[in-house]
């Protein structure tokens, strides 16, 4: 097996050989400064939720890029394999902790009780997103809960062998940065971003519950691919010469292709790099399925098509093939062009 099969919320002592070995052979070092990006600010990422799920196959790999809102595609296109890249070190330690509190949890209820530090009262078995949302924003913070819920944390990411000495106050703060606020958590603790209460009652174009934490059923996918370690963080940047190279050969060799991209906006600032045509490079290297598709954002409010009124940013879902073809025939020179029909 290329992934451990943990079938138990609670690991042995023994670290996931296979799940730490992937991380450490395929990762780089760490190319950027820190970021508390700890959750996103895109409200409109779940509007694409609903298309992707039909045309996304459930067989392929799944690459994205930053916190949690990968969650929510993953829940929909299924993938065999799910990797999430970001050129920070401590997107890794975010989405092991993620990983923890998934592997600990049985529902969204506890998920959130464990993520927040906060016991909601008088939930329905099957609550909404809003009944969610409101239950954990009234909920009072409990520090105690906080320190018992780093301890199952902290025990079950020791087995992975993965942090080193410094990481731990890392995923200390990360933690605490993610339970204090509960449900007012932002994109940078900035005002101007959606609070992680909003994003979870997002819907898709039609107006169906899109985010994860809105159904069980998505949970509980995105729950098994965690506990049976086929979500796997890693150190890369999207234009490196170390990280996607590695992670291309490893699907080739094992005959796994991509079927999804998210790169939020990622490219508006290779391009600005001068590096999108390395990224292209990466892209089009990885073994890919013909229909395969690539998920971006643009944080700025456009003029587009996609754009649902309101929303501050514009999530599109277009053909990865026809977006590399374009890049490579040297259609894509401006962030714009990225946003065009046949991009």
């Amino acid at each position: 097996m290329i992934f451990s099969q943990a079938e138990q919320a609670n690991r042995s002592s023994e670290p996931d050989e296979s799940f730490r070995s992937l991380i450490q052979s395929l990762s780089e070092p760490q190319s950027g400064p820190h970021a508390d990006n700890l959750i996103t600010n895109e409200d409109s990422f779940t509007r694409i939720v609903g298309v992707l799920e039909q045309r996304a196959r459930p067989d392929g790999v799944y690459l994205g890029v930053g916190p949690d809102q990968n969650f929510s595609y993953l829940a929909r296109c299924a993938p065999s394999h799910a990797f999430v890249l970001d050129y920070r070190r401590r997107n890794l330690i975010l989405h092991l902790l993620h990983k923890a509190l998934f592997m600990l949890s049985e529902s969204r209820v506890a998920y959130l009780t464990r993520l927040t530090a906060r016991q909601p009262a008088d939930l329905p078995d099957d609550p909404t997103a809003t009944q969610l949302v409101e239950a954990f924003t009234a909920a009072p913070f409990d520090d105690r809960l906080l320190e018992r819920t780093r301890v199952e944390v902290f025990g079950l990411i020791r087995a992975f062998g993965i942090l080193n000495k410094s990481d731990w106050d890392d995923l200390s703060r990360i933690q605490s940065r993610l339970a204090g606020p509960g449900m007012n958590a932002r994109f940078l603790a900035m005002p101007i971003y959606p609070t992680f209460g909003k994003l979870i009652q997002t819907t898709d174009r039609k107006g169906r519950p899109a985010h994860l934490l809105a159904q069980e059923s998505s949970y509980r996918v995105v729950r098994d691919a965690q506990r049976n370690d086929r979500v796997v963080p890693l150190v890369a940047d999207l234009a490196g010469s170390g990280a996607l190279p590695r992670l291309a050969d490893w699907l080739d060799r094992r005959g796994l292709k991509v079927s999804v991209v998210y790169v939020s906006d990622v490219e508006f600032f290779l391009l600005r790099a001068g590096k999108l045509d390395a990224y292209v490079a990466n892209l089009d290297r990885l073994p890919k399925h013909e229909g395969s598709l690539i998920i971006r954002t643009s944080t700025r409010e456009i003029d587009h098509p996609d754009r649902v009124l309101r929303d501050s940013a514009t999530t599109i879902l277009r053909s990865l093939p026809a977006f590399l073809d374009a890049a490579k025939s040297g259609h894509i020179t401006h962030p714009d062009d990225l946003f065009t029909a046949d991009a």
